[in-house]
């Protein structure tokens, strides 16, 4: 595999001038979360433009949904590095990222200036809305990488193990038996494609790469110990998205339990939080701006802003580093059965995980005896089934709340 391949264009300035504006554009359009996304990069940067042949596409979608973190913007990353090299990773990530954390930071104002939000009944129908989102999400997910007794067995054995025990390794220590049992219970499993050659990062890049990841993840290890709230939550942020396969759908419900539990925001806010991602374009890590904005909130403005993107940097930043240090040896990887293996059983349990999140701490925080709850789950799964587009259907739940809610 050439490191680089003169084909492609030069990794200039004005190259990736032009990959900023076209992200920025795809990020105020991209609504319906990653599947969207994936679509949309197809037909505009595929299709429209040419900016990646097909197969080139194809395989750094692979590499994407097999890396922890935001799924696609690891392949906006990939998409812009072919294109300007790492000024257009660079350029790829800031310009699809910006426009939702932005809106989420005027959604946090906003929040700030309306009266009992927290109990407001569209918050109510905000919070049901959530939980369709993600009970959407394990039902597409299960379709998907239930294949077989084996996979399913290994699904069961996370959501159990979740559910018994709160750990924070737990989820790491999941994934790794997970990996392990795909081996022998993923038989069916094949390796991807050959992928053909793509621009990969330089070998002193890819090795800068890797000792960020290592010293955000082993710098999250002792923000856990602190005290502060602030440190808390950026650690974990950045342990969820350094350390869980599957995006947005599986991560921000994960996230929750680390954000909730610990105190640093009210399970409600956070649900609302979720439910308003799932409406703006862009990738769902934007709830990072979101937390991040509620948090610096009392700070005033420069705090909100200042704390809104430290913790977008810290969800987003582990998965897209991750991404080009694999850049380089990902064919090799792709072509090996038991990377596939490994990698069935590992969706498998991550699908488990995200069923444990779904019953606790999203479901039993809801208040089932309502009459917004059970009817706005209802309207999720529904639109789901319909193809109805997920922000009408949110509206149509904090619509219900507003109704009917307190």
């Amino acid at each position: 595999m050439a490191p680089h391949d003169p084909a492609m264009p030069c990794s200039d300035a004005r190259t990736a001038l032009g990959v900023l504006g076209r992200f920025l554009v795809l990020g105020c359009i991209g609504f319906g979360g990653p599947t969207a996304h994936i679509a949309l990069f197809e037909r505009e940067l595929v299709v429209r433009r040419r900016w990646i042949d097909p197969r080139s596409f194809a395989s750094l979608l692979a590499l994407s949904i097999s890396l922890p973190g935001p799924s696609s913007s690891q392949l906006a990353v990939a998409i812009g590095h072919q294109r300007a090299g790492m000024l257009g990773a660079v350029a790829a990530a800031v310009g699809f990222t910006v426009p939702s954390t932005l809106l989420m930071i005027g959604a946090v104002v906003g929040l700030s200036h309306a009266a009992d939000a927290r109990s407001a009944g569209w918050m109510l129908g905000l919070h049901a809305a959530a939980a369709g989102v993600v009970l959407v999400a394990i039902i597409a997910m299960a379709r998907s990488h239930l294949v077989g007794p084996g996979r399913t067995t290994i699904a069961v054995m996370a959501t159990v193990a979740a559910i018994a025990f709160h750990a924070p390794w737990l989820p790491i220590a999941t994934i790794a038996v997970a990996a392990c049992l795909g081996q022998l219970l993923s038989p069916d499993a094949r390796p991807h494609d050959d992928a053909p050659p793509l621009r990969v990062p330089s070998r002193a890049a890819t090795v800068v790469a890797g000792v960020l990841v290592v010293a955000l993840i082993s710098g999250s290890i002792v923000l856990s110990t602190l005290p502060d709230g602030g440190a808390r939550l950026v650690a974990a942020l950045i342990q969820a998205g350094s350390l869980v396969i599957g995006g947005g759908h599986v991560v921000l419900p994960l996230l929750e339990r680390s954000v909730v539990d610990a105190g640093l925001l009210d399970q409600s806010l956070f649900a609302g939080g979720y439910a308003l991602a799932q409406a703006v374009p862009g990738p769902l890590f934007s709830i990072a701006g979101f937390l991040g904005a509620t948090h610096g909130l009392p700070g005033g403005a420069t705090a909100l802003v200042v704390w809104s993107a430290i913790c977008t940097i810290a969800l987003i930043a582990p998965g897209l580093l991750m991404l080009l240090v694999t850049l380089r040896g990902w064919h090799g990887l792709a072509a090996w059965s038991g990377a596939a293996r490994s990698l069935a059983g590992v969706a498998a349990a991550v699908t488990g995980l995200l069923a444990a999140a779904w019953i606790d701490p999203i479901a039993t925080a809801l208040d089932w005896r309502s009459g917004v709850t059970i009817p706005c789950v209802m309207i999720i799964v529904a639109s789901a089934r319909l193809r109805v587009p997920i922000p009408v259907a949110i509206a149509l739940c904090a619509a219900w709340g507003w109704l009917l809610g307190p």
